[in-house]
């Protein structure tokens, strides 16, 4: 029969490891939000570069006058551009470990 130290352990590991999972999930939702924050830039960005006339009207930039199918698509391809823009070099100096060079989630 097994011991109850062991089951304490085993409790201890599981709940451990509970809040790892919690904390990776917590830290995704708060990069999602930061992403979809950034798309206010972009959209932004997007519009003065497409020469779109905007407003706010609300949490967020709208056009003064609807863009066509053609030019929504590319103001959407250039507003998404920066939250990826910024999370590839985010993800470029972030994860690595100074001393060795190397990524810290292969070690």
């Amino acid at each position: 029969m097994a011991e109850p130290r062991d089951w304490l352990q085993w409790l201890r590991e599981l709940i451990k490891g509970a809040g790892m999972v919690l904390l990776v999930l917590l830290a995704v939702l708060v990069l999602l939000a930061v992403d979809g924050l950034l798309l206010i830039p972009g959209l932004i960005i997007a519009y003065d570069l497409t020469a779109i006339a905007w407003q706010w009207q609300g949490f967020i930039p709208d056009p003064q006058v609807p863009p066509g199918p053609w030019m929504s698509m590319a103001v959407g391809l250039i507003a998404t551009l920066v939250p990826a823009i910024v999370d590839g070099v985010l993800l470029h100096f972030l994860p690595h470990d100074k001393e060795r060079g190397t990524s810290k989630s292969s070690s």
